[in-house]
């Protein structure tokens, strides 16, 4: 009964490096997979992506812990992704990386397939942004701004704009940067 007790909890050495092994190297392969289609994810979730969600954790989660999940592996392996979550903090601010700034890709109702590009999106998804921003026609767009969390702020015709809150804009004219 005892050796059943401590098979359900313990792992030997090797089993411990091969936990640290494959949760590092999942790890880092979903951050990747995160940091390439950041600014494709969207904030609303469907059904499908729930699902989606869970069946990729479900599936992470039975390839980092084997074949016999136990007590031990789970606490090794949240501690691996933990400690690699506090490495990539801490070397965010060390790197002080600024956000990639806010950019116009829509200026007088026209796509700049260049800008579209530049912010990691494709020309259909910026049409479905637009959609959900209530945009039915081209000509309803003074402005498009793909801020820097990925949302899409929508400027108007005739709608006034503090120049301030375009300073920081890559891409705009002159002539909407100055507010007229």
């Amino acid at each position: 009964m005892e050796d059943a007790f401590w098979d359900y909890i313990s792992l030997t050495g090797w089993q411990v490096l091969a936990l640290v092994v494959s949760t590092s190297v999942l790890f880092w392969f979903f951050s990747f997979l995160m940091r390439v289609f950041r600014s494709r994810l969207q904030l609303r979730v469907s059904v499908s992506s729930l699902a989606l969600m869970t069946l990729v954790g479900a599936v992470t989660a039975r390839s980092m812990l084997g074949d016999r999940p136990t007590l031990a592996a789970g606490v090794v392996c949240l501690g691996v992704m933990l400690g690699w979550e506090a490495v990539f903090r801490a070397w965010r601010r060390w790197r002080r990386q600024p956000p990639r700034p806010a950019r116009a890709v829509v200026v007088d109702g026209r796509a700049d397939p260049d800008a579209v590009r530049q912010v990691g999106i494709t020309e259909s998804d910026l049409w479905v942004r637009l959609r959900r921003a209530g945009v039915l026609r081209r000509t309803d767009v003074r402005v498009a701004i793909v801020e820097t969390d990925g949302t899409l702020t929508v400027i108007r015709p005739g709608q006034p704009v503090d120049p301030e809150l375009l300073a920081d804009v890559v891409g705009l004219p002159d002539s909407i940067r100055q507010g007229s």
